[in-house]
C-alpha cells in the first residue's frame, strides 16, 4: 500500500520541481543581472558607436521614453527597445537619423 501512495507523490513532486522558474543568473561579466530590466534600474548608456544623428531624431520622436536598450541591426540601420509610460516599443533608425518604422515590441 505505501509503494501505491509513494509513487504518485513522487512523481507530483517531479511535476513541480520542474515547473519553477530558473532562478536569475549573472551575465557573463558579472557586472549585472540578466533578465528584464525594471523600472528602478539604472539606464543602460548608449553603445559607443552609437550615431548622434540617430540619437538625437529618436529623442526628438520620442522625448518620454524610458529604459532604452540599443542595438545594431547592421552597419546602416539601429534598431532601439523602449519603454512609454508601461508600454514596450521597438523603432528603427538609419546611420543617418532617418525613422525607419515603430511597433509594439
Amino acid at each position: 500500500m505505501k509503494n501505491t501512495l509513494l509513487l504518485p507523490a513522487l512523481a507530483a513532486c517531479l511535476l513541480f520541481a520542474s515547473c519553477q522558474k530558473p532562478s536569475v543568473s549573472p551575465n557573463a561579466d558579472n557586472s549585472t543581472i540578466a533578465g528584464r530590466r525594471g523600472a528602478d534600474d539604472a539606464p543602460v548608456p548608449p553603445p559607443s558607436n552609437l550615431p548622434a544623428a540617430v540619437q538625437a531624431s529618436f529623442t526628438a520622436r520620442y522625448p518620454t521614453a524610458t529604459r532604452m536598450e540599443w542595438q545594431a541591426e547592421d552597419g546602416n540601420t539601429w534598431k532601439v527597445k523602449f519603454f512609454v509610460g508601461t508600454v514596450r516599443w521597438k523603432a528603427f533608425f538609419r546611420a543617418d537619423g532617418t525613422f525607419i518604422s515603430a511597433s509594439l515590441a
